[in-house]
């Protein structure tokens, strides 16, 4: 039963990837300052526009917020709210009109964050994959970007994309075509895929074809799906980005068109928070293999509480003698390396300005929130409060 004192706003969404839930827990977040009713509108099974009218009628909503980044996107036009109050999230501004309201993502971030990570590994090669037929705005920015800094290096770049006018059947023939171009890139190279599930489905050709990863083909996608990250085979590398501080924001512009009808539009953009690395990404470059592989090991299981004794015992001979041959190729220490991960780890978490710092101990390896407290501010000098206030979102 719903309560007499309570707003309802309408949470439209078109994508059926993780992000569009953390940027609803967003939404969410900020609903509960001010006793929103937050009701979400699934995609209509049959594709096509909601009926926006009738949904306004039943529900009387003070305001919408319009999720427009999976396929369908474009059916959430302005034209479909009329009057009621609506803010924009990953829809194109260049097709929103000059009175619309939106938070999209940044244009710049996720290509040069995927090209500084390849370029520091020593791929020379680099290529970028599309999710989809056709170019979402944000697709397109990302690799352009990628290819401009690649570029700016004299590497060369490769791009598959299948056209937007492509048949229903040659969207079926996709895994053919993109096997036969994986296989026919320069090799080593270093791949951004638009997404996580382009980069999913190139690992997975990729252990079709017996392309070695990360050494012959390095992957990295968007958006940190955590649950397809972590179950790719190798768990996938992903460019995290702030989607949750995008539907807080959405919703915090929302309540301010609804207030006052002659507010001007609101146009902002969400930033990538930074790299999760894992396993289809090297952990070093140019070291001996079996110190690429203790890096391998301590970068996907530093923050489960591994010791400096499981990484001696992937070395011949004394957990000394492992640690010489270690710090000689390295410079650095394995505790020193296992705690630089833990801490590139929490600094990552710490941009996402709502996870709090108890989820953040647990998930890097520390017992407790307070532990974790007293080992960051003796590592930065200042504390994680200050610290994600300073940083937060950048």
């Amino acid at each position: 039963m719903l309560r007499a004192d309570m707003d309802t706003i309408l949470f439209f969404h078109t994508s059926l990837r993780q992000a569009w839930r953390k940027e609803l827990a967003g939404a969410y977040r900020f609903a509960r300052t001010r006793r929103w009713r937050v009701q979400v509108v699934d995609p209509p099974e049959g594709g096509g526009a909601p009926p926006v009218e009738r949904l306004a009628a039943f529900w009387n909503p003070v305001g919408c917020i319009a999720e427009c980044s999976g396929r369908g996107g474009e059916s959430l036009r302005p034209g479909l709210f009329g009057d009621i109050p609506t803010v924009y999230l990953g829809a194109d501004p260049e097709r929103l009109p000059e009175d619309a309201s939106y938070v999209s993502p940044a244009p710049e971030g996720v290509g040069a964050l995927a090209a500084r990570e390849l370029l520091k590994a020593g791929f020379r090669s680099f290529a970028f994959v599309a999710a989809a037929p056709g170019a979402p705005f944000w697709s397109r920015d990302r690799e352009t970007e990628f290819e401009r800094a690649v570029r700016m290096h004299g590497h060369a770049f490769a791009s598959f994309r299948i056209p937007a006018a492509q048949s229903d059947s040659g969207i079926e023939e996709r895994p053919a075509a993109l096997g036969a171009w994986l296989k026919a890139l320069p090799k080593p190279c270093g791949v951004l895929a638009e997404n996580d599930y382009a980069a999913a489905e190139v690992l997975d050709l990729a252990r079709r074809l017996r392309i070695r990863v990360p050494s012959t083909l390095a992957v990295i996608g968007v958006d940190n799906d955590t649950e397809l990250c972590e179950n790719a085979r190798p768990a996938l590398t992903s460019v995290a980005l702030d989607f949750e501080t995008a539907g807080h924001r959405a919703s915090e512009i929302l309540d301010c068109i609804a207030r006052d009808s002659g507010a001007p539009p609101m146009r902002e953009t969400y930033p990538a928070l930074g790299l999760m690395r894992r396993g289809s990404t090297p952990a070093g470059s140019g070291a001996p293999p079996r110190i690429l592989d203790a890096l391998a090991f301590i970068r996907d299981k530093a923050c489960d509480g591994i010791t400096v004794a499981d990484v001696a015992a992937l070395f011949p001979g004394s957990r000394r003698l492992a640690e010489i041959e270690f710090r000689r190729a390295t410079g650095r220490a394995i505790y020193e390396e296992i705690e630089r991960v833990r801490f590139e780890r929490v600094e990552l978490l710490l941009r996402d300005r709502y996870r709090s710092i108890g989820a953040i101990a647990a998930l890097c390896g520390w017992r407790t929130g307070g532990a974790l407290r007293a080992a960051f501010l003796k590592r930065h000098g200042v504390s994680m409060t200050e610290w994600r206030a300073a940083n937060a979102g950048r």
